[in-house]
C-alpha cells in the first residue's frame, strides 16, 4: 500500500520526538493514502508562520498493510462513530479523562478518518455543551472522509519503507 506524508521539512527518516502532541490520535508521524490530501498538508505546513516560505514535500512510503503481526493497532475503518470521537476528544486533550486514548502512545498504529479543523469544531461545540454526543456523530458521519495512518513508536515506523520525496 502507497501512503503519503506532506510537509514543509526534509528529513531522512521519520523522528517521533519531532511530533506535535495532540493530534487525532496522539504524537505520532501521519500519512494518507491520498495524494491530494498530503499535498494540502504540504501546503497547510507552509502557511504557518515558522515555516512560510518553506519549500515543500510530499514523501511516499510503502507499508505491507498484510503484515501486522506484532503491532498493537487501533483501526477505525471509515467508521465515525462515538466511539471513534471520544478517542480522537481524549486524544487532543492533555486533561482528558477518557481510558481509551493514545497519549502514552500504547498503539504502535492507529488507522482511521481525518479528523479535520470542521470536525474539530463539533468537537468544541460538544465539550462546551452546546450539542450532545449523537448529535456530534450523526455530524460527523456527513463528512467526506480521508483516512490516517499514524505510527506512534519505532516499532511501528519500522514497517515503512520510504520509496521517494518530492518536491511540490
Amino acid at each position: 500500500m502507497k501512503l503519503y506524508h506532506g510537509t514543509a521539512s526534509f528529513f531522512e527518516r521519520p523522528d517521533l520526538s519531532k511530533c506535535r502532541p495532540f493530534k487525532d490520535f496522539g504524537k505520532g508521524f501521519y500519512l494518507t493514502p491520498d495524494l491530494a490530501v498530503a499535498k494540502r498538508m504540504a501546503e497547510r505546513c507552509a502557511e504557518r508562520s515558522d515555516w512560510q516560505g518553506a519549500p515543500k514535500y510530499v514523501y511516499l512510503y510503502e507499508f505491507d498493510d498484510s503484515d501486522m503481526e506484532g503491532l498493537k493497532v487501533r483501526r477505525f475503518d471509515r467508521k465515525v462513530d462515538e466511539e471513534f470521537a471520544v478517542f480522537v476528544m481524549a486524544n487532543r486533550q492533555a486533561r482528558s479523562k477518557a481510558v481509551d486514548h493514545n497519549r502514552d502512545n500504547r498503539y504502535d498504529m492507529v488507522v482511521g478518518p481525518i479528523a479535520d479543523d470542521r470536525m474539530g469544531v463539533l468537537f468544541r461545540r460538544f465539550e462546551d455543551g452546546e450539542i450532545s454526543i449523537d448529535y456530534l456523530v450523526k455530524e460527523l458521519k456527513f463528512k467526506k472522509l480521508s483516512m490516517q495512518y499514524s505510527f506512534h513508536t519505532r516499532k511501528g515506523l519500522s514497517r515503512l519503507s520510504l520509496k521517494e520525496v518530492r518536491r511540490v
